[in-house]
């Protein structure tokens, strides 16, 4: 049996079938916690703040204030959390309100339970993770006109390189590790390498360094 300490998540979401069915998720999860679930921003905030979780998984559209005002506000509160963005909304407005207000990572209803739980280890691992499609977007925003990239004058490994390629279309640490054939202990390895190269922190800056911006 595992003795490591398990994640804490906590759960803001209005529809109650999707809230339990994430709760679930949590509470036979190995390493997860069910920490707390919320149908409003106005309820998250008010119990949340003293005790923070590890993760916390946030809708867009709530009754009252909205998931990315939640965010703006219980970011201040508890500055360690990650914060999930788990919506069906993909438009380039809600997107970078919702980075811009604190988010760390941003998927769509339609991710799988696997994918859910990957992201949560990715999220409390140092990850911001992202839907493929969402990381897309996010590419294409950043990216000038014209540009063709600047991964060969970073110092990068052909590996890194690949590595980030994959980072930037959207995929999680162990899609990359089926996709490359390598574990995921190696994968990360190269990140923390690639990130030290790049002098970044995250997935989303590494992709802004290698565009040029």
């Amino acid at each position: 049996m595992s003795t490591s300490v398990p994640i804490k998540v906590s759960i803001v979401e209005d529809d109650n079938t999707i809230r339990e069915t994430l709760r679930s998720l949590f509470l036979f999860e190995e390493g997860m916690q069910a920490f707390t679930v919320h149908s409003t921003a106005e309820d998250a905030l008010m119990r949340l703040g003293e005790t923070c979780p590890d993760v916390v998984i946030m809708d867009i559209n709530l009754p009252g204030a909205s998931g990315i005002d939640c965010v703006r506000q219980m970011s201040q509160r508890c500055s360690g959390a990650q914060y999930l963005m788990y919506t069906v909304h993909d438009d380039d407005h809600r997107v970078f309100e919702a980075l811009k207000a604190g988010a760390n990572g941003y998927i769509l209803k339609s991710s799988t339970p696997d994918q859910i739980l990957d992201a949560v280890r990715e999220l409390s691992s140092g990850g911001s993770p992202m839907s493929a499609h969402v990381a897309r977007r996010v590419v294409a925003h950043l990216r000038p006109t014209g540009a063709t990239g600047s991964m060969a004058e970073s110092g990068l490994s052909d590996r890194e390189q690949q590595v980030l390629a994959l980072l930037a279309e959207g995929l999680l640490y162990k899609e990359i590790s089926d996709r490359l054939g390598i574990t995921v202990g190696t994968i990360k390895q190269h990140i923390h390498r690639m990130y030290e190269k790049l002098h970044v922190q995250n997935r989303t800056e590494a992709v802004n360094r290698y565009f040029g911006r």
